[in-house]
């Protein structure tokens, strides 16, 4: 596979539009706001379509603004999150995040 970079102009001037239409930075349900308020984040794809550009730009635009925005604890705390998760499923079948509903009675 080759390189591939996006100049630093277009990076500047997309960054800001592509990360808040990402599902990086997403302001919705999980935030229990009212059906107006909520905006999901979209996929590369839908996001090249509105601003007119390609894929793969949109993608490592994305990308490196994601490594900007979010500090290397984030990402460590991130990892090991999934990897938790991933272990309890496997072990238990169940996601970490459920387990606490498993012996909850019933209404």
């Amino acid at each position: 596979m080759g390189f591939y970079f996006v100049d630093p102009e277009t990076y500047k001037k997309y960054k800001d539009q592509v990360l808040g239409m990402s599902q990086s930075i997403q302001i919705n349900y999980q935030e229990h706001l009212p059906p107006e308020k909520r905006r999901p984040g979209f996929s590369d794809r839908q996001i090249a379509e509105q601003l007119g550009l390609e894929e793969r730009t949109v993608r490592e635009i994305r990308i490196v603004g994601e490594r900007e925005f979010y500090p290397i604890d984030e990402w460590e705390k991130a990892l090991i999150f999934k990897d938790e998760t991933c272990r309890n499923f496997a072990r238990e079948g169940l996601a970490g995040l459920t387990r606490k509903f498993r012996n909850r009675p019933k209404a």
